[in-house]
């Protein structure tokens, strides 16, 4: 574990907790954050987190703001191991993980933690996946935009955040991060480099299909089967794209999944 004392207690520490997935440190300065946030005091780790954050020889250092992120998110899921409520934890565990990626500037920290932040990121799209549902497309777009600032190279959220953006009656930009989106998918499956993402592949998926919808519903009919065509060479086992695959080919205008 990168930068973590060896000795009995933090091995001890690290078996006890090993269910709920703790941080990793690398500056030993924030060895106390780990603790804190390992023995689920994440109220105090938060507290304590922000302090380092605020000091001038701490500021530009990730691991604060990687730490409040995790907390925040744990105010999320588990409110009853705070002392006060937050309106909305969830948008500031994004927030600070936003800032964390930015300041981790090697990615190192990033990857020695990435689990965690996955969690982080699979509750926020399960909200966005909400509202698009919902049909309150804005909003669904909003979400995955602030997806999209922790993860900028996940092409998946991109994809479908053009997809909501076209749903909320804005087609143009919609339309330019898709086209961003299926140029980079294209690109990776060219240089055989596309690697599936547990996280967000069923935002791929949803993306496909809203997309291909639209595109056949204003009569663009040869891109709407051209992408499904690539569609199902970049992902040809999936039983969604194969049956929507049928559809697009089959009538010009066609219902959503």
């Amino acid at each position: 574990m990168i930068g973590m004392k060896k000795s009995w207690y933090a091995i001890l520490l690290f078996t006890l907790c090993a269910f709920t997935s703790e941080a990793q440190v690398k500056n030993s300065d924030f060895q106390k954050l780990f603790d804190l946030y390992t023995m689920e005091e994440y109220d105090k780790c938060a507290y304590k987190a922000e302090r380092y954050s605020q000091k001038d020889k701490y500021s530009r250092e990730p691991e604060p703001y990687l730490y409040m992120a995790l907390c925040f998110y744990q105010a999320h899921v588990q409110p009853e191991k705070f002392d006060q409520e937050f309106d909305d934890p969830l948008k500031d565990a994004l927030k600070y993980a936003y800032k964390f990626r930015k300041k981790d500037k090697t990615g190192e920290i990033y990857e020695a933690n990435r689990e965690l932040l996955d969690k982080i990121r699979e509750e926020a799209l399960f909200n966005a996946k909400f509202y698009y549902n919902d049909g309150n497309y804005r909003k669904a777009s909003s979400e995955f935009r602030r997806i999209q600032k922790v993860i900028p190279d996940d092409v998946n959220v991109l994809f479908m955040n053009g997809v909501a953006d076209i749903m909320a009656k804005n087609a143009g930009q919609g339309e330019k991060l898709a086209k961003t989106a299926l140029d980079t998918l294209r690109a990776q499956d060219a240089r055989d480099a596309w690697v599936k993402d547990d996280v967000t592949y069923d935002i791929l998926i949803k993306a496909f299909v809203g997309y291909t919808n639209y595109l056949s519903e204003v009569n663009r009919v040869d891109e709407a089967q051209e992408t499904m065509t690539f569609a199902r060479q970049l992902v040809p086992d999936d039983a969604a794209l194969k049956s929507h695959y049928k559809k697009i080919y089959a009538v010009g205008t066609i219902e959503e999944d």
